[in-house]
């Protein structure tokens, strides 16, 4: 009997020593670290800049970095470790590339509610992106699914670099930024460049999970049953790059006429001719031509695969 109340007391302390190393390390990697980076950071954009909104922007910018960056870094003391966990890569490919755009994207309107009305911030959703998505790469190295090794029970980059540059899995994730930043570059004396692709990227985000549901547990399934995932990853791959691939083109066939519908909107007379509107329309067109062909060229590259997994299988 009292072996047991001894045993239950170690047991209560373990797991109160763990819980407060828990905090700890939350602490210093997701506060005590961002938030003194912010700090110096701060101090250097004033000094550089001599604009205390600007250093304000930019430190906060800079504390969302350091705050996703060494996020990884808590991640293992988790009981439940998001990126840590080699068989959630698929799920996680889907939440990195979304939830961080749209993170980098909705700083532009807290500073909106806090200084209306001001121009300091045209440029700052361009800024926050361009910085905040370069963490899309670092997890990405973190996260493959090139293919999964059932030996080593996770899943594995291509066998080599020259493979993984020309996967369209990861080539989409480059284009991705490049569409984004164009679009935020020809936007940005809108004022509302951020609204377009936060909008979009909400939508593209939950169309992305919701088409992911099925394939991850069935992959999830083949996995824990031992049975092959070539087909099913796939094809979780080929609805990836194609759910991508519609986030882009919606950004660019839109862009001709994000300054006119928004000058129009609010009212500030422009001198579009019946030439001009002609000449973005066609523009657009040629987008959406574009975007037609790229779908064709993303099904057909993957049937490929598809037809001679299943003859492999047979």
């Amino acid at each position: 009997m009292k072996s047991n109340k001894i045993t239950s007391s170690d047991e209560k302390l373990t797991k109160a020593t763990e819980l407060l190393w828990k905090i700890w390390w939350f602490s210093f990697y997701l506060i005590i670290v961002p938030s003194l980076i912010a700090v110096v950071g701060f101090f250097i954009y004033f000094f550089i800049g001599k604009d205390l909104i600007v250093s304000v922007g930019l430190s906060i910018i800079t504390f969302m970095f350091v705050l996703l960056f060494f996020y990884k870094a808590f991640d293992k003391y988790r009981k439940n470790p998001f990126f840590s966990n080699k068989v959630n890569n698929l799920s996680a490919r889907i939440d990195i590339v979304f939830l961080i755009t749209i993170l980098s994207l909705i700083v532009t309107p807290i500073f909106v509610l806090f200084a209306p009305g001001d121009d300091y911030f045209e440029l700052l959703p361009l800024i926050s992106f361009s910085i905040l998505y370069n963490i899309v790469y670092y997890y990405y190295y973190f996260q493959p699914i090139g293919f999964y090794d059932p030996e080593e029970e996770r899943f594995n980059h291509a066998v080599s670099s020259s493979q993984i540059v020309r996967q369209p899995y990861n080539i989409i994730i480059f284009i991705n930024y490049i569409v984004h930043i164009v679009f935020l570059s020809y936007t940005f004396n809108t004022k509302v460049s951020w609204l377009f692709p936060l909008i979009w990227n909400i939508i593209f985000y939950v169309i992305s999970r919701l088409f992911s549901v099925k394939i991850c547990k069935n992959i999830t399934i083949s996995i824990d049953s031992k049975k092959p995932i070539l087909v099913d990853l796939t094809i979780f791959k080929k609805k990836f790059v194609k759910s991508l691939l519609g986030l882009l083109f919606v950004l660019l066939i839109q862009m001709p006429f994000v300054i006119v519908i928004v000058y129009f909107y609010i009212g500030i007379p422009q001198n579009y001719d019946f030439i001009e509107i002609i000449k973005i329309t066609v523009l657009s067109l040629i987008f959406l031509a574009f975007y037609f062909k790229f779908r064709l060229y993303i099904s057909t590259f993957y049937s490929k695969f598809l037809r001679r997994f299943k003859i492999d299988e047979s």
